[in-house]
Order: C-alpha cells, then structure tokens, then sequence
C-alpha cells in the first residue's frame, strides 16, 4: 500500500545573511513544495523545516527543499 510515512528533518543556515533570501526561500517552499505537510521554524539565521508524510514523498521534497536552499540562502 506504499511507503510507510514518518517526519524528517532539515537544518539549513542562510549564509547570505540577508533577511530576505530567507523570506524569497520561505515563499518558494510554499508555492513548490505543497504536497506535503511541512513545518517551518525561522531562528536568526537557521531555518528549521520539518516534514510529515510518506517516504516516497519525502524524498521528492528533499530535493526541492535542497534546491531552494541553494539557490537562497548559500552566498
């Protein structure tokens, strides 16, 4: 019946700096990675995501968020 489902976490470190590559990131997680229940946590510099839902899935949202991550918050 398909992959079992669990919660992952996801540590990532605006390196830029700038508030806003935080916000553009957090703005582009919402528009692309909405199949997913997903929890955010902005502290400083370190955002914190959290994802709830099957593995295939997951797994689908990793590479987004990574993506994202890349192209926002690295300098």
């Amino acid at each position: 019946m398909g992959s079992r489902g669990g919660r992952k976490v996801f540590h990532f470190y605006n390196s830029s700096g700038e508030l806003e590559n935080i916000v553009k990131f957090l703005e582009d997680v919402q528009k692309k990675v909405n199949y997913i229940n997903l929890n955010c946590t902005v502290d400083g510099n370190f955002v914190k995501i959290t994802i709830f839902g099957p593995r295939d899935i997951q797994s689908l949202a990793t590479e987004r968020l990574r993506e994202l991550a890349n192209r926002y918050l690295d300098s």
